[in-house]
């Protein structure tokens, strides 16, 4: 099984297949079908935190152009291609594709990003042409949260409440509306001293800040000069500039989500490094021009271990022989047991909040 390789949370929650509507597609359905065929609709993007069912939907119903199955996961591209319709476009990248469409599907997640869900709002918005239609649900029988936002974008909101939660639609009749930047630069201290600056994105794993975890592990690291390092699920790339200026050699940034590649890059950019190299990658199978003397690990502390367990054999495959893993987690005891057949020198200890697990490969 393929996992995400990304400390992304709602990435992380969905790595098992979803072949099942999640609730708040179902409910985008359910009200789209009585009315899209009065939308005049050709072309369409859908934004799905599941396997974008409501992409296969409009393609089925509709005598439709070109249909959109947007992600900003590789992980979760990779499985609603195997799974939908072949007539829908499954594309992942870091922002909504460029060009004028009639129609943009929204379901989100009462429990999914604030600032995140915002972002894709305004570029729905964006990308509609004028009488085209925005449409929006979430798994909240409650929410004021969505329709505020909506009301924000729209003259005219229409608003369906159920049970399961609400759905809201309107027409695009205002092509100006006041454009929010949600990027953020900020700079943080590398353990030299050096002062350094990143970039993040809402989506991105610790956007805005340096996670603690990505702290300990930097301090943990010890880099020689000439070291090739992997820094496996890389987020804003903190990690990843903050080992680069410490070495001569080759610094690889991996991660499943697209703005985090895109984040690692102009981090990258900003602070004139030019011995890192981002990676899109979603199943691990990855291969380098120079052997890897060290890999860095910032794995979800949450979930099964199926997803520790995968970081970990993508760490050791790519290691050379006397390579070290460093990977920062708050669940010791599972990593030492797992180490023990896999790697030799292995020691755990405690970095504040948080324990490093670490060993070399035969």
């Amino acid at each position: 099984m393929q996992i995400p390789i990304t400390n992304d949370a709602c990435q992380a929650d969905d790595v098992v297949s979803v072949r099942n509507p999640l609730p708040t597609e179902s409910l985008l359905i359910d009200a789209l079908a009585p009315r899209v065929a009065d939308w005049s609709i050709q072309r369409a993007i859908v934004v799905s935190p599941g396997r974008a069912q409501v992409a296969g939907f409009l393609t089925q119903s509709l005598p439709i152009i070109s249909t959109i199955a947007w992600y900003q996961d590789l992980f979760s591209a990779t499985q609603a291609r195997k799974e939908l319709d072949e007539r829908v476009i499954v594309e992942c990248s870091s922002d909504l594709p460029e060009g004028e469409v009639d129609l943009v599907a929204i379901p989100l997640l009462k429990r999914g990003e604030a600032e995140l869900s915002r972002d894709l709002l305004q570029q729905a918005h964006q990308r509609l042409a004028n009488g085209g239609y925005l449409a929006a649900s979430v798994d909240n029988p409650k929410d004021q949260w969505l329709h505020g936002q909506m009301q924000r974008l729209l003259d005219k909101v229409t608003c369906h409440r159920t049970d399961g939660g609400c759905v809201y639609w309107g027409c695009k009749s205002n092509s100006t509306i006041k454009i929010k930047d949600f990027s953020c630069k900020f700079v943080f201290r590398g353990e030299d001293g050096t002062h350094l600056q990143a970039y993040s994105r809402p989506g991105v794993f610790s956007h805005r800040r340096v996670d603690v975890g990505a702290r300990q592990l930097m301090r943990s690291a010890d880099i020689e000069p000439g070291n090739n390092i992997l820094d496996l699920g890389c987020g804003a790339g903190t990690v990843a500039i903050a080992s680069a200026v410490q070495t001569d050699g080759r610094v690889f940034a991996v991660d499943s989500n697209a703005r985090a590649i895109e984040c690692t890059n102009v981090g990258a950019q900003l602070n004139d490094l030019q011995n890192i190299t981002s990676i899109l990658n979603a199943d691990g199978q990855l291969t380098f021009p120079v052997d890897i003397d060290l890999v860095l690990a910032n794995p979800p502390y949450y979930g099964n271990d199926a997803i520790a367990q995968h970081f970990v054999d993508v760490a050791r495959r790519a290691l050379r022989p006397g390579g070290a893993l460093l990977v920062v987690t708050k669940r010791p005891r599972w990593y030492a047991e797992y180490f023990e057949d896999r790697f030799v020198d292995t020691a755990i200890f405690e970095s504040s909040r948080y324990f490093i697990a670490c060993g070399r490969k035969p």
